[in-house]
């Protein structure tokens, strides 16, 4: 893990400059984050054809031949403990900094709009931690076409600031029982905190909080979309507060690490994954 407070590369210069841990996720040495939700149609991997900076990134491709088989996620759930919150302070109400660079390839024919999406895995217990009749949980989801981007540019990193950005909530367990999407698309982080959103009649009713843990992240494509898509991801970033502030960078090979010994500083080879 390495602390920066400038960027890594200049596109971060047209943001603050807030220190962030950089954690390097490669194939050989993922560092928790996995594939998930990966159907017949779809492919997601690090590999080193379209690089954000250093010599990789995150890439997904769909080539939908059954309706509903195009979708694929990578995810990094930090949440492992089945009795206790592995990390308290990461809450709703403490998230400062979410972020991520998506690029979509003009080689994509699905819908123009459609882009990799941002995901965050929340879970509120409503205040009653032995009681797990009145639990929540579900996803807050950023998605570009409800906020500026009905038609993103093809063949070019963007890097997004989502923090006072519209997110939508899909909920995977309540205690009505009734799950799916609140179809209520333009709600902000705090909103969702302090209004408690409602969507149609009919969808799930939730009560998120400033308290309400956030227990991991996901960036995916799919399903539904039609046709083809092939696009990128990387620098995912998420920061409670100004020590717990953490962007992933996905790349093809380790970089060199040095090794200081005295006066001298030896460094290392590419550590690549074959």
């Amino acid at each position: 893990m390495r602390k920066y407070c400038i960027s890594i590369i200049g596109l971060l210069l047209t943001y603050p400059l807030y220190a962030f841990d950089e954690v390097i996720i490669t194939p050989a040495d993922p560092k928790g984050w996995s594939t998930a939700n990966v159907r017949d149609d779809a492919v997601v991997e690090i590999n080193n054809i379209n690089p954000l900076f250093g010599d990789g990134s995150l890439m997904f491709i769909t080539d939908t031949q059954t309706n509903g088989q195009d979708k694929a996620d990578f995810e990094f759930i930090w949440q492992q403990s089945l009795v206790n919150i592995d990390h308290p302070n990461r809450t709703l109400g403490n998230i400062t900094r979410l972020s991520y660079a998506w690029y979509r390839s003009s080689e994509s024919t699905t819908a123009d709009h459609l882009i990799p999406v941002f995901r965050v895995y929340f879970y509120d217990d409503n205040n009653t931690p032995t009681d797990f009749n009145d639990d929540v949980t579900g996803f807050l989801i950023w998605e570009g076409v409800y906020n500026g981007f009905a038609s993103p540019v093809n063949n070019s990193w963007e890097w997004v600031d989502l923090f006072d950005d519209n997110f939508w909530v899909f909920v995977s367990s309540n205690p009505q029982g009734n799950t799916g999407v609140i179809q209520n698309f333009n709600v902000s982080l705090d909103e969702w905190i302090n209004n408690s959103p409602n969507g149609q009649p009919g969808d799930p009713q939730i009560s998120l909080s400033a308290s309400t843990w956030i227990l991991g992240v996901n960036v995916g494509v799919g399903s539904g979309w039609g046709n083809t898509f092939t696009g990128f991801v990387d620098a995912v970033r998420l920061g409670f507060g100004p020590i717990d502030d953490v962007l992933y960078n996905f790349e093809f090979c380790q970089p060199p690490t040095q090794v200081i010994n005295s006066d001298v500083i030896f460094t290392n080879g590419f550590e690549c994954f074959q």
